[in-house]
C-alpha cells in the first residue's frame, strides 16, 4: 500500500506483496486500509522493513551468509532482492497454512522457489527447543534472524517460547544489537 498511496521517494519499493495478497475489488475502501488512519502503522511498517532489509544487505557484505525471517508473512525480499538474495540461503518460517498458501501463489505467480530460498512451515505454538518444531541449521552462527512482526493467530503463552528460543541459538562470535 505504500507505493500505491504515499508519494514519492518510496522508503521500500514493493509491489510484490500486493500481488501476492491479490486482494477482492475494493480493499483499499475498507476501513483498515484508509490511507489517512493507517499512515502511521504504515510508516512504522515500511520503516522496520527497510531497516531489517539494509541490515541483511551489509551483513550479507561481512560474511553473514543465512537468512531467517520468523513469521515471514508475505515478505518478499527474495523475489525483489535477488541478486543479494541468491547469495545467501533464506529461511521463511511461518505457520503451516500461509506458508503453503505463500508457496502455491509464488508458483501462480511464476516467481517459483528458487533454491536459496527454504519455506519452513513450524506451528510456532506447539514448537519448543528440542521439541520436533523447526531447528536451525549448524551454521547458524553466520546467520542474521529476524522478527519482523507478531505472528497470528498465536495466543500469549504460545509466543513466549519464541525469543528465548531465538537467543538460546545465537552464536557467542554472533554481533549483538540492542
Amino acid at each position: 500500500m505504500h507505493v500505491q498511496v504515499d508519494p514519492p521517494p518510496h522508503v521500500l519499493e514493493d509491489e510484490i506483496g500486493l500481488r501476492l495478497a491479490a486482494p477482492e475489488d475494493g480493499w483499499r475502501r475498507r476501513p483498515d486500509m484508509d490511507q489517512h488512519a493507517t499512515s502511521h502503522s504504515r510508516a512504522s511498517i515500511v520503516a522496520r522493513a527497510r531497516f531489517i532489509e539494509d541490515l541483511v544487505v551489509e551483513q550479507a557484505g561481512h560474511g553473514v551468509s543465512q537468512y531467517v525471517i520468523l513469521g515471514a508473512g508475505l515478505d518478499t525480499f527474495v523475489q525483489r532482492r535477488p541478486a543479494i538474495a541468491s547469495g545467501l540461503r533464506v529461511f521463511e518460517i511461518d505457520q503451516p497454512r500461509p506458508q503453503a498458501w505463500k508457496r502455491q501463489r509464488l508458483i501462480e505467480l511464476g516467481f517459483g522457489i528458487p533454491e536459496w530460498l527454504r519455506l519452513v512451515a513450524v506451528d510456532f505454538e506447539g514448537a519448543r527447543p528440542g521439541g520436533s518444531g523447526w531447528r536451525p541449521p549448524a551454521s547458524m552462527q553466520a546467520s542474521l534472524l529476524s522478527w519482523p512482526r507478531p505472528v497470528s493467530p498465536c495466543t500469549s503463552p504460545g509466543t513466549r517460547p519464541r525469543p528465548r528460543y531465538a537467543r538460546s541459538q545465537r552464536s557467542p562470535r554472533a554481533p549483538r544489537w540492542p
